[in-house]
């Protein structure tokens, strides 16, 4: 039987702030109806999704129960983490109405800061209906999962294996979180498992930040294995840091997003001040994910995150298809890459086609319409072609160092850099080629490979 509500002993409280975490509580909530309830003659639900098992009783009549609420962990049977009681027909009134309802929560392991979420009337429904929200979820799921088949079978082919690798683990971190996050609109489930939920979100928002910092990382210091080793378990450390000691899963799950888009941005501006200006765009959206992830919270973990990894998969998706995977191998893999990529290039000009080793070319110059190459044979000749097109043709193994200058790296003799920032490389036929400021990061990290 329900307690006397007005005794001294009752409390009153926000229905979020009710805790029957360790407890058997009583709750009555009066309330007017909302008239468009009464008047749109459908059946009528009541919904409760909350840590807990629960009775309820609407107006005096019992509306069922979702587990059977107990004052310990073995006389109490779990309920669903979200469940919805029908209203019969006539018990709901226009004002004055009580709602009584009996909950418990008995078998979690871990204490969370509001286990109520809600308890509210509403036309009758399948909780578990698919929605626009759930075939949200489902696509983006199928564009994770494809993106994980695509660059893990990559890096199992050796195509940038760490790159690709990396990639992959991506696709995959946010492929399980948003299982983990859509799963409650999906199945049901009961609320013992939310704590296993929770936790898996937070575990895969994990592997999903230091693996967009490695990935990061590998492009702007590719050079610098132990750096980046270094700086990937410090990110680590402060992920783990900062989810202990804050309360709340959304909070603990934004908090190591903001670390790891924090520690990209960090990442892009100290490659900047290198002198590889695409760097910059790395620091501004790190920055800028920090700062949406900060404002926007909940909103942003549940949605926008999901949208933001979907979108620059798609463009790595579109960079790969078309460089073909031609991208700078890493670490063991280098040797395979040389062997792969291709020994002929072909070069046409006033309709005459000439199949020219790759090894034989010392470097190729814009000249308006038309790209000069020079041989190691000490010929040039002039071929008609754009050298930004040519770029895209070349095999691993020649840098653009100039707007208007690539060259072949196995083929230079020394880097000079001046105090300004740019510099000039000597190549093996003794010629002398200018690079940009812009490009001398660039050009010193794939030197640095050869």
């Amino acid at each position: 039987m329900p307690p006397n509500f007005a005794d001294p002993s009752c409390q009153t409280a926000m229905l979020f702030e009710t805790d029957p975490q360790g407890q058997l509580l009583w709750i009555e909530m009066i309330f007017k109806a909302n008239p468009s309830l009464l008047e749109a003659d459908k059946p009528i639900g009541l919904f409760f999704s909350g840590k807990a098992s629960s009775e309820a009783f609407l107006n005096g009549i019992a509306l069922g129960a979702n587990g059977v609420p107990g004052n310990s962990q073995l006389s109490e049977q779990p309920g669903d983490m979200d469940a919805v009681f029908f209203v019969p027909e006539g018990v709901l009134k226009a004002e004055g109405n009580r709602l009584v309802m009996r909950m418990s929560s008995m078998n979690g392991e871990i204490t969370l800061q509001s286990p109520i979420h809600i308890a509210a009337l509403a036309p009758y429904r399948d909780p578990r209906k698919p929605g626009a929200a759930t075939w949200f979820a489902l696509i983006t799921f199928g564009l994770f999962a494809a993106a994980f088949v695509f660059f893990g079978v990559g890096s199992l082919r050796g195509k940038d294996r760490a790159g690709s690798g990396l990639i992959a683990i991506i696709a995959l971190a946010a492929a399980l979180q948003l299982a983990a996050e859509s799963a409650r609109d999906i199945f049901p489930y009961p609320y013992p498992l939310h704590d296993l939920r929770l936790s898996l979100i937070l575990t895969f928002a994990i592997i999903l930040g230091l693996g967009s910092a490695a990935y990061v990382l590998l492009l702007l210091f590719r050079s610098f294995p132990r750096a980046r080793l270094l700086a990937l378990s410090a990110l680590f450390l402060l992920m783990m840091l900062t989810s202990t000691l804050l309360t709340g899963f959304d909070l603990k799950t934004a908090s190591v997003l903001i670390c790891a888009s924090l520690s990209i941005g960090l990442a892009g501006l100290i490659a900047w001040a290198n002198g590889n200006h695409r760097a910059a765009w790395f620091a501004v959206t790190g920055c800028a994910l920090s700062a949406a992830i900060y404002w926007l919270g909940g909103f942003f973990l549940d949605t926008w995150l999901y949208l933001v990894v979907a979108a620059v998969l798609l463009w790595l998706f579109f960079v790969r298809a078309r460089s073909g995977f031609s991208v700078e191998p890493s670490g063991d893999t280098a040797g395979q890459e040389r062997a792969a990529a291709p020994k002929r290039i072909e070069l046409s000009s006033n309709g005459k086609v000439e199949f020219v080793d790759a090894s034989d070319i010392v470097r190729f110059s814009g000249a308006g319409d038309y790209v000069e190459v020079f041989l190691t044979d000490g010929r040039s000749a002039l071929y008609s072609a754009s050298l930004a097109a040519l770029a895209r043709e070349l095999s691993f193994g020649f840098v653009r160092v100039h707007r208007s200058h690539i060259v072949n790296a196995a083929l230079v003799k020394s880097l000079t850099r001046d105090s300004s920032g740019t510099g000039n490389l000597e190549m093996s036929d003794g010629s002398a080629v200018p690079v940009s400021r812009r490009n001398m990061a660039n050009v010193r990290e794939a030197l640095s490979t050869e």
